[in-house]
């Protein structure tokens, strides 16, 4: 048995009907261009209060030309139907926007499989009855990998294949439909292969495998998948990972390229990454010093206000803390730390100050810098050669990659330099 993860395009989609043969799981879900037509629906519904008339005709038409069958037809008329129903109900109910587009494009990842399965003539079955998550207390969602193990072994252990299964969404235990994280039928792949014992995983994405790269360790592609440039998460290796089954990334425009495995081999060489268009704000001060739980402070309140955080570094000093977000979250950031440091009473830091910097962070990632003396020494002197100023920097007790922030007129050149 092959896993098998596509993005389905109206172009690809037989190239991806080819691909399920007979032995083949493939988790499905659609394009950006796909997802927008529902988005757009959504919008005009939920916030223009109108109906969605041509939207949903747009939506009609897109999929009758992937596919063809009465069978077919009929599911997506009956499709496009129920979602008409549900957003004009929607309007009148208070429903928040995010709940109301999971649900929709949910049905859109659907819809995607219907039409694969169309072709192959397989087993369709529904991703959000594989993908469980919870919710705790303070309203954020979980990913439940048990719960979810069990009804994949439940639903999809001896069905006969090809089977195709819609990716992307699950579950929550209270009944409501939600996105599972980035690329989120990456992750539905990787833990149905880990659940049934499959021989490998593929993902066929719209690139050259993971940057050209022909071979990685799963840690070495978790480092790089943390990245901006990651064609995918993470958090689709661990399952494939712990289960010991290799991952091919291959690109599913260009069927010469051999792609990307990830599995116990190394690569053959130290890799180096960067990311542009990032701001590094430290915060300092002498209010910071032996304050317990100030990091947990900072860090909850930039969760709370939706900042992602690329990149974190405090020395031992306690004085200053320094993380890198977005440029386009950087006054969000800023303003949620000051708004932290005057709304709280138990925080009296008239000293600290907040600056911000535009930068560039460049990772030197690969297993070949384990337990090697002078990998850190070679890095910085190379930059340092180059006239590089390394702004702050921060390395793992693993030992598999250094990522150094610099400015941002220097990342290339420093990408250049350790490459």
């Amino acid at each position: 048995m092959i896993v098998k993860s596509f993005v389905l395009k109206p172009r690809t989609i037989s190239r991806i009907a080819a691909l399920c043969t007979p032995d083949t799981i493939a988790v499905v879900r659609p394009g950006k261009k796909m997802e927008a037509l529902f988005r757009d629906a959504v919008h005009k519904t939920v916030v223009d209060k109108q109906q969605a008339f041509e939207e949903m005709t747009a939506i009609r038409e897109h999929f009758c030309t992937m596919a063809t069958g009465d069978a077919y037809l009929q599911k997506v008329d009956e499709t496009v139907d129920s979602i008409a129903t549900y957003l004009r109900e929607a309007m009148y109910v208070q429903t928040s926007a995010t709940a109301i587009e999971d649900y929709v494009l949910a049905k859109c990842s659907r819809l995607c499989a219907e039409a694969v399965n169309a072709q192959v003539g397989g087993t369709l079955l529904d991703g959000t009855q594989l993908m469980i998550c919870r919710q705790d207390a303070a309203g954020a969602q979980h990913f439940d990998w048990v719960a979810s193990g069990k009804q994949i072994e439940l639903r999809c252990r001896r069905v006969p294949g090809p089977v195709v299964i819609s990716g992307g969404y699950g579950m929550l235990t209270s009944g409501y439909v939600v996105r599972v994280g980035k690329d989120g039928a990456h992750l539905m792949a990787s833990l149905i292969a880990s659940v049934l014992g499959a021989q490998s995983i593929e993902f066929h994405i719209e690139a050259q495998g993971v940057a050209g790269i022909p071979a990685m360790t799963y840690d070495e592609a978790a480092h790089f998948c943390a990245s901006a440039l990651s064609p995918f998460s993470s958090s689709a290796i661990w399952p494939a990972k712990n289960a010991g089954i290799p991952i091919l990334v291959k690109n599913i425009d260009d069927e010469q390229f051999e792609g990307t495995v990830i599995s116990t081999g190394s690569v053959h060489k130290i890799e180096v990454i960067a990311e542009k268009d990032l701001s590094l704000l430290t915060v300092y001060g002498t209010g910071l010093l032996g304050r317990v739980g100030m990091s947990g402070a900072i860090f909850s309140c930039l969760a709370q206000a939706g900042v992602n955080v690329r990149f974190i570094a405090q020395t031992s000093s306690e004085y200053s803390i320094s993380f890198a977000v977005a440029q386009a979250q950087n006054e969000l950031a800023g303003e949620a730390i000051r708004g932290l440091f005057k709304s709280n009473p138990l925080l009296p830091l008239d000293d600290v100050v907040v600056l911000n910097q535009s930068v560039g962070i460049v990772t030197v990632f690969g297993s070949r810098m384990k337990n090697v003396p002078g990998t850190s020494g070679s890095v910085f002197g190379k930059l340092g050669a180059a006239g590089i100023n390394v702004i702050a920097s921060a390395q793992g007790g693993e030992e598999l990659s250094i990522s150094l922030v610099v400015n941002a007129q220097d990342v290339e050149k420093a990408k250049e330099v350790l490459s």
